[in-house]
Order: C-alpha cells, then sequence, then structure tokens
C-alpha cells in the first residue's frame, strides 16, 4: 500500500509539473546551446537539436522534461547532473530520445560524460523512457538516489560502463539493451551506503568486460535486489557480485536470466560471492564456468536451473560453504559437472546428470571431507560408470569420500527438461531432415523446431511437432540455416516456460554427412553402388568402413561401390559406415545393407471344409518378399488379396465343384515364388441324441465328437446337453466319428465319462459313419464299479501341456462345466480323463478332468493301493504303478500325465526307492543333473535316459573319472518333463528318475 500511494504522489506531482510547463515553458526551437545551471523547469521538443557545450545541471525544485523525437549532443567531457532535480525522458516506442556526443568531425571517438542523477526521491522524480545513449564515459550513473525508472532505452558504447548505481534503491532498469560498453551495469554499495531493493528485469545486456558487477564495501547494504528475464551474453563476467566487507546476510534473487556465451577462456557466466543468494531457473550455456562461488558466497540456493554445454558448471571454491544445489539438470558440460574447492557442508541432490557417456571424473571433491551427493540422477544405474565419473578418496587417499548411494533410477521431472540429444541435420533428397535421441523424462510432451532469425537467443519461427524424433523441414530452409531443437512438458504453455524449465534450452542441430538410407539388394548381385551420399560441409577426408567381410573398390571417395563379402551374405546384412574428417572432429554416419534372398510363399497344408464356412488362410505364410497376391481358381473372393493370411469365402461354382485352389505369389525385387492350397468343400450332416445315465437323462453333461482320419481321432466339438439330455452338433462334415460323453465331475451318482454305446474305453467304442443327418442317437454313459467310503488320503497330478501332440484347442481349452474365470490350458492341457482303479485295475473307482490349469485331484480317499490312468480317443494310454496310500503317507502328488506319439503316459514316483535306485540332484533339474556313481564301486560303462514313453533320449558312454564321487550331466537339450534314467556298470544297473523344467 506505500509503495502505491507513493507511485500516486509521484504521478500527481508530475501531472502538475507537466501543466505548469505546457502553460510557462521556456519555448524552444531548432537549435538550442545550453551549459550551466537550469533555472528553470524546461521542455524540449522534438523539433530541438540541443547542444551542451558545459556541464548542464538541474538543481532541486526545476524538472527538465524531454519530449520523443528530441536530440541532444553533447560535447567532450560535458554531460547532464540532476542534482535533487528532475529529470523526465519521455520518447516513445517509435520515436526515441537521443543522447549522443557532439562529433563535429566522422569518426572522432572522444566520449561525453553522459547523465547523472544525484539524490532523486519521490519529491524530485527522475524517470528515462525510450532513451538512446551512445557514445558516454559512463551511459547513467544514480547517485544515492531513490525510485530511478529506466526503461525501453538503449545505452551502447560507453567508455566505461552502460548504467551505474551507487548507494540507490528501489530502481527500476527495465526493457533495456546495454550493449558493447566495457561493462553493462554495476551496482556499488559503499561505507554506509544503501543498493537495495533494485530490479533489473528483461533487459538484453551485452558488454565486453562484466555484464552486471555488485560490489558492496564493509558497512554497505545490499540486499532484496532481484536480476530477472535479462539476456546476459558475452561478457568476459556474465554477472560477478563481491562482498568485501564481511559476513552479512541478505537475500538476493537473480531468476529466470539466460547467461550465455559468458567467460571465454577465464570468466565467469555467474561469480556469486555473496550470501544468501537464490539463483533460481536460469540457463547457463556455453559459459566457461556457469557458477563460481567464491569466498563469502555461503547459504546460496542454486534451483531448478539449467547447464547446458558449459565448459565447467559449478566451481564451489575456498570459503564457500553451506551452498544448495537441487533439482538442477546437467548436459552436456565438457569438463567438470561439479568441483568442490576447500569447503564444507555442500547440498547436491535430486539432480539430473545427463549424456556423460566417455566422460570421467566430472565430479571432484579436493576437499578432506567426507560430503554426500545422494539422491541424484547419473543417467545409468551401473555403479562402475558412476565410480568413473567421481573423484574422491577412492582415486586419492587424501581426499574425502563422495556418497552418492542412494541415487534416483530414473529421471526427475520437477527439474528442468533437458535439451534433445545429438540433434544432427542432413541434406537427403533435397529437404533437411532432423533427427535425435528421445527424452527420457516420463513427462515429455514434445518438440519444438525453431528456425529463422535467431537473435538475442529467440528465433522468428517455430514449429510444433509432438512426440517424433525424426522431422523432414517442408518449408525453404537451407541445410546452413541456423535450426534448434527444444523439448517440453505438460505445462509448456505457461508464461516464461524456456526460463522456469517447462521448455528446454535449444539445441542447436549440427550438419552432419548422410551416407544413404537402409538398402536392399539380392544374393545373386555381387555389387552396390553407392549413390545417394550427401556430404554438405568442408572437410579435409573422408572414408568407408563395413562391419562384415566385403570389400570397397575405393574407400576413400563420395560414392563407391561395394562388394558383399561371404560372411554378409550369410547374416544377411551389413553396416556401411561414412567417416568425414572435418576441422579434427569424426563425423559418422550408416546405413544398413540388407542381403535378401529369393522370396519363399506358402499357402498353408491342403485342407477340407464345410460348405458354407469361412476359409481362413491362417496357416500361410511368406518370406523375403514385397508384395502379396492371392488368385483363387474358382469365383470366390478374398476380404484382402494382398496380405499374408485372408479370408477366402467361396462361391457358388466353388461349393457346386466340391474343390478350389488357391495360389499365393510373394514378390520383390529378387523375383517371385508362388504356392497353391487345395480346399476340398464337404457338405455338413447333423448328429443329435441323448444321453442317458441309468435309467435317466443326463441333465448335466457334454459330448466330444472325435473324427476318424488316417492316423488319429481328432476332437472336432464339443456340445453341451439341454434338457432331458439332448444334444445336437448342428455342422459336422462327412466321416465317421466316436461320440464321448461326459457328466459333471461333481455327479452325485457316481457316473463316469463313456462312449457311443456304452464303452469307457475308445478301442471297444462305436465308429459311427455320418454321411447324411443322423438322429436319435443314444448314448448310455457307465458308473463306477464300487463306492469308496470317505477317507483322509489323496492323490493329485498334473497334465503337462503337449509340445508337438494334435489336439484341438478351440475344444479342450475351454470350460466343458461353468467357467472359474481362468484362461485353460494354462501351464497344462484341460479337459483330459483321469481314472482311479484299484490295484489290480480291475474295478473302476472315480473320474476327474484336469482343470484350467491342467492339474487333477483325488480327494477324500480311504487308505489303500491304488492305479491311475487316462484316457483319450485314439491314444494307447500307459497307466501308472502303485500307489500306497497309508497312514505314513496319506497323500501323493508326484503324478505327471505327458501326451505325444499317441500314448497317454502317467508316471508315478513311489517314496520307496528300491535298493538298486539312486537320488539324482537337483530334482528337479533344468540345465545340470548330479549323477552319484559310488552305489556299485566302480566306474560307469554309460548313463541312459528315456522319456516316459520308453524313447531313448540320452546317452553318455565311458571316460568317465574313476575318483569322481558323482557325475554332471548337461541337459538343457531334454524337452520339459519326466525321465528314468539308468546308470551302466560292469557288475549291474542302477535306476534313477527326474523331472526336467
Amino acid at each position: 500500500m506505500e509503495k502505491m500511494y507513493n507511485t500516486y504522489k509521484f504521478c500527481k506531482r508530475i501531472l502538475i509539473l507537466l501543466l505548469v510547463l505546457l502553460g510557462s515553458f521556456s519555448s524552444f526551437s531548432n537549435i538550442i546551446e545550453v551549459g550551466g545551471e537550469l533555472t528553470e523547469s524546461t521542455m524540449w521538443t522534438s523539433q530541438d537539436t540541443v547542444i551542451v557545450f558545459q556541464d548542464l545541471t538541474i538543481p532541486s525544485g526545476v524538472m527538465l522534461v524531454i519530449e520523443a523525437g528530441a536530440l541532444i549532443t553533447v560535447n567532450i567531457n560535458r554531460g547532464i547532473i540532476v542534482d535533487r532535480g528532475s529529470l523526465l525522458v519521455l520518447g516513445t516506442s517509435t520515436d526515441s530520445v537521443c543522447f549522443v556526443a557532439n562529433h563535429s568531425t566522422p569518426g572522432l571517438n572522444w566520449k561525453w560524460k553522459g547523465i547523472v542523477i544525484k539524490n532523486a526521491n519521490d519529491e524530485d522524480p527522475s524517470r528515462i523512457n525510450y532513451a538512446h545513449i551512445v557514445d558516454a564515459e559512463t551511459g547513467i550513473t544514480l547517485e544515492d538516489s531513490y525510485n530511478v525508472y529506466i526503461e525501453n532505452s538503449s545505452i551502447f558504447n560507453c567508455q566505461n560502463i552502460g548504467c551505474q548505481l551507487v548507494n540507490s534503491s528501489s530502481c527500476l532498469l527495465i526493457n533495456c539493451s546495454i550493449e558493447n560498453n566495457y561493462d553493462g551495469i554495476e551496482i556499488l554499495a559503499s561505507y554506509l551506503g544503501n543498493s537495495s531493493n533494485n530490479v533489473i528485469n528483461n533487459c538484453i545486456i551485452r558488454n565486453q568486460n562484466n555484464n552486471i558487477y555488485v560490489y558492496r564495501e564493509e558497512g554497505g547494504i545490499y540486499q532484496n535486489n532481484l536480476i530477472s528475464d535479462n539476456l546476459i551474453d558475452s561478457g568476459n563476467n556474465g554477472c560477478w557480485i563481491d562482498n568485501v566487507g564481511g559476513s552479512v546476510n541478505s537475500q538476493n534473487i537473480i531468476r529466470e536470466n539466460i547467461f550465455i556465451n559468458n567467460g571465454s577462456d577465464v570468466g565467469y557466466g555467474l561469480f556469486l560471492a555473496y550470501d544468501s543468494t537464490i539463483v533460481q531457473n536460469n540457463i547457463f550455456w556455453n559459459n566457461n564456468i556457469a557458477i563460481f562461488s567464491g569466498a563469502n558466497g555461503d547459504n546460496c540456493q542454486i534451483i531448478n536451473n539449467s547447464f547446458y554445454q558449459n565448459r565447467w558448471a559449478i566451481a564451489i571454491g575456498p570459503g564457500s560453504n553451506a551452498n544448495s544445489y537441487l533439482n538442477n539438470t546437467f548436459s552436456l558440460n565438457e569438463i567438470e559437472l561439479l568441483g568442490i574447492k576447500e569447503t564444507i557442508d555442500v547440498a547436491f541432490s535430486n539432480n539430473n546428470l545427463l549424456h556423460n557417456n566417455g566422460l570421467e571424473d566430472i565430479v571432484i571433491n579436493s576437499t578432506v571431507f567426507d560430503l554426500s551427493i545422494t539422491e541424484n540422477y547419473w543417467g545409468t544405474s551401473d555403479t562402475s560408470i558412476i565410480n568413473r565419473l567421481i573423484y574422491d578418496k577412492a582415486d586419492n587417499p587424501s581426499l574425502g569420500k563422495l556418497f552418492y548411494n542412494p541415487f534416483l533410477v530414473a529421471i526427475d521431472t520437477s527439474n528442468p527438461i533437458s535439451p534433445p540429444f545429438n540433434v544432427i541435420k542432413q541434406f537427403i533428397n533435397n529437404k533437411v531432415q532432423l533427427t535425435w535421441i528421445s527424452n527420457e523424462e516420463i513427462d515429455l510432451s514434445g518438440y519444438k523446431i525453431y528456425y529463422g532469425d535467431f537473435v538475442n537467443y529467440t528465433f522468428s519461427g517455430n514449429i510444433e511437432i509432438g512426440l517424433d524424433t525424426i522431422f523432414v523441414l517442408q518449408n525453404e530452409l537451407s541445410i546452413y540455416d541456423t535450426i534448434a531443437v527444444t523439448a517440453f512438458d505438460s505445462a509448456m504453455s505457461t508464461p516464461h516456460a524456456q526460463n522456469l524449465g517447462h521448455e528446454s534450452p535449444f539445441s542447436f542441430a549440427v550438419i552432419y554427412p548422410y551416407a544413404g538410407a537402409d538398402t536392399i539388394i539380392c544374393k545373386h548381385l555381387d555389387v552396390l553402388d553407392i549413390v545417394s551420399t550427401s556430404i554438405p560441409m568442408g572437410y579435409t577426408s573422408l572414408y568407408w568402413q563395413t562391419s562384415g567381410d566385403g570389400y570397397f573398390m575405393d574407400s576413400t571417395i563420395q560414392y563407391p561401390s561395394y562388394h558383399p563379402g561371404v560372411i554378409d551374405v550369410q547374416n544377411g546384412a551389413v553396416f556401411l559406415t561414412l567417416v568425414v574428417i572435418t576441422e579434427g572432429d569424426s563425423l559418422l554416419d550408416s546405413f544398413r545393407l540388407s542381403i535378401i534372398d529369393n522370396p519363399v510363399a506358402y499357402a498353408g497344408n491342403d485342407t477340407v471344409v464345410i460348405v458354407d464356412a469361412d476359409i481362413f488362410l491362417d496357416e500361410a505364410d511368406a518370406d523375403n518378399y514385397d508384395n502379396i497376391l492371392w488368385f483363387t481358381s474358382g469365383d470366390g473372393v478374398f476380404n484382402h488379396d494382398t496380405i499374408v493370411n485372408p479370408i477366402y469365402y467361396p462361391g457358388i461354382s466353388d461349393i457346386e465343384s466340391g474343390t478350389v485352389s488357391l495360389e499365393m505369389i510373394a514378390y520383390s525385387q529378387c523375383g517371385f515364388s508362388s504356392d497353391t492350397i487345395v480346399i476340398d468343400i464337404e457338405p455338413y450332416y447333423s448328429v443329435e441324441g441323448r444321453i442317458w445315465a441309468g435309467q435317466k437323462s443326463l441333465d448335466n453333461g457334454v459330448v466330444v465328437a472325435y473324427r476318424d482320419e488316417a492316423d488319429e481321432a481328432r476332437a472336432v466339438q464339443v456340445e453341451s446337453v439341454t434338457t432331458d439330455g439332448l444334444f445336437k452338433f448342428e455342422k459336422l462334415m462327412r466321416g465317421n466319428y466316436l461320440l464321448y460323453a461326459l457328466p459333471d465331475t461333481n455327479n452325485i451318482n457316481n457316473f463316469v465319462p463313456g462312449y457311443y454305446a456304452n464303452k469307457l474305453r475308445w478301442q471297444s467304442a462305436y465308429l459311427l459313419p455320418v454321411n447324411a443327418n443322423v438322429y436319435d442317437i443314444d448314448i448310455f454313459i457307465p458308473s463306477v464299479d464300487y463306492v469308496l467310503p470317505v477317507g483322509e488320503a489323496s492323490i493329485s497330478g498334473h497334465m503337462v501341456l503337449p509340445l508337438n501332440s494334435n489336439f484341438n484347442s478351440d475344444v479342450y481349452c475351454m470350460p466343458w462345466f461353468g467357467n472359474s474365470g481362468n484362461d485353460y490350458c494354462k501351464g497344462g492341457l484341460s479337459n483330459i480323463t483321469v481314472l482311479l482303479f484299484n490295484e489290480s485295475k480291475s474295478i473302476l473307482l472315480d473320474f476327474t478332468l484336469t482343470d484350467d490349469f491342467g492339474d487333477f485331484y483325488f480327494n477324500q480317499l480311504p487308505y489303500g493301493r491304488y492305479i491311475v490312468d487316462a484316457e483319450k480317443a485314439s491314444f494307447q494310454s500307459i497307466p501308472s504303478s502303485l500307489i500306497i496310500l497309508s497312514q505314513e503317507n496319506k497323500s501323493e502328488t508326484n503324478v505327471i500325465l505327458e501326451l505325444d506319439k499317441q500314448k497317454l503316459a502317467i508316471h508315478y514316483n513311489g517314496n520307496n526307492i528300491a535298493e538298486n535306485n539312486i537320488l539324482v540332484y537337483p530334482n528337479p533339474a533344468n540345465a545340470e543333473l548330479n549323477i552319484p556313481t559310488v552305489s556299485l564301486n566302480s566306474t560307469p560303462i554309460s548313463i541312459q535316459i528315456y522319456n516316459v514313453f520308453g524313447d531313448r533320449v540320452f546317452i553318455a558312454k565311458s571316460n568317465f573319472d574313476v575318483n569322481s564321487t558323482n557325475i554332471k550331466l548337461n541337459i538343457e537339450t531334454l524337452m520339459p518333463g519326466l525321465y528314468f534314467g539308468r546308470v551302466v556298470y560292469p557288475n549291474g544297473i542302477s535306476n534313477f528318475h527326474f523331472v526336467k523344467i
């Protein structure tokens, strides 16, 4: 409120003075010569050219108003001094007020003194707006002044300083250009002087020595100053803040500035020797040392800044203690990222340290103190790489240790977003193509491409392109134009997004050679002529490299020919790399040469379909092709005749003839290949009937239809019974069928599955011919031979999912009774019938089906002796060995079913090991099996392994170590399953079994 009131008083005073001047000022026109003390308030207009031939002093109570368009020329060593008076410079954006040296002869280089404003305050205000000040010793000096505004002005070519503030407070320097002076802005706080609450905002500051220089003497006050939104460019030092007057506790803010190109070979972007300074949301790009913290630079906060492509990013000098470096982003800094010299209490955490590949010792502890630098992202989780990036006690025992664990395993997205990495521009097909490496940030929203005039760290044009990392510029840009790319996150629409870290610094595209596009040649060709290479830059030499065994006719020319080698052809591809040497650097670009064989087409196996079926050609396959085309010998159509696996819809002629041939042709530049599939189209018939369970129809069951084919009976359909045990197969092709009826495993009447007609096993079932519609099929299902009393024992096991056996997943891998919500055949084959017999296999006791996981269970069994068997049409069953359940062995879980080669084997390994059996380990085994050999106290002759179907799958002979207590066998090549083995000795045999997982 106080500031608003002071502003109101100032505006009221100015209005009154202007009214007075308009009514009574001394009228000036044309050329006016002035000097000495101004005795009355005066206005210079756009019609006036003023010559200051002596120092012009504006004393207390006098106001000088200069309108837009006025020209003020000042003689050598003369100036304008406002001492308790008021100076109002009222230029406009289209017509500034010019202050220049009164050079009568072109080419003179002497300077005039400049403008000095002393003791200004709210009662004697001074404002400078849209002034152009050139060739002064010091452009503007403010001494012991308060609330002076300098806006929209330019100060050029001053011998000493562009703008100097000496013991002045609450002054504003806004939207100004201060360029090509020796020093840009100087702020001094002398003994008992006060330079506080000043604002330097949105200025372009580009000068020879110090762009901004701040100096505090003993007893001076420098606090609550704001340096924000400025471009601080190309000085020996960007900003130098120095306190030589001992310890203070003041908060000054350096925020949202762009520090670029400062430091040359010895200077700094920011020299920070003043305590409690906040350095936040700045971009430091291409500086010698981005930030150097010197003595008295204590308790500073360096947060959320971008450090990009500086030689040194942060150096902490002697006497600079307790600074915090938090949530900054470091990318492509050349020499050091953090150097700690003779200081303590450094807080360095939650920073992103990116693109450090190939660098070493970029974070250095030169002190004797152990320091923590935890919770940073190093661009890798490989601690060996991180250790190479750090120089500390591990490298020099006299130094302290840097503790970096725990570190971040993902980039911290609260930091400024990083610039795109490795942006290159290439000239391809007469257009400029940009490519870069995708950013790591998970909140990345897209990229922007900048082009056009690049002035004061801004471009005249830009394109927002989304998340693509390859972009071809469609306008008339040249490869030699300045082009840059930025990355941005979801908050990019925020004003000043680049300064605030929501848009990255500019990543400038570098010209790269272009080796050529990925290319394909046929195997029968023995040479490739390289013709599309582009090298849009001067270079000293070039050469080509190959990743294979071929050769170039001349590897030192831009357009060579390449002859693939034998290994190139065998591998089917080779990378060819162009290396261009320019100014001591090597630029590389590669393309992939694919060496392909003739195309291959496979239409699929000949098959039979029913008359109204759509034909999905899912078995078709092709390789080495560019295009596919299908043809039919009939009148049907494809849904897509240019894809590998189309659907064919038979036509009327196809159906009438009962057959159609479909030809698949695969084309490529290396030729073509064709293959034909013959499809027989057969009529279909219905089969319907009823399932009986005793004298009643079955109210909950399914029927599986197995079609008898050349080598097996294949399950083709499964149907559930409806009311009164009725079932119906709507569409069965002509053939002979086994019908298998299954009740729910939870039926209370102890019925079990059976074949038509009333047969437990498929070998004795009736093979039903289907060459017309079949009605009134009655299937009587059997029941158990004996109902077991309830006990406390159990048998369980698992059906291994077959890899090679021919089973119809559309039938077996679905729920037959209810639905558990799980995927069926998940780890094992579902819906296989498992039967439980007595020990002589003369009495059927129970049945179950394997569940969705392929598991089965017989629970609540009395103690006894049992055999487990299984049933699947056309498969020979191999039952388990005897399973004994007793008080000592209440549960047997080691029953395994396997399906292969028309055999269905069940194996059970009892708990009692015979005298001549040995235990192998580990069991189950994966890659290696250990077999003890001490049982018979002699050297084995051979070791043989068999699967559950009796096939020998492994044998090892002789050369066994006599002194070894066990033999290691590599069983990686065995398929998962149950196996039996024999160790053959000269005087006997030892048996073993194991499970391969």
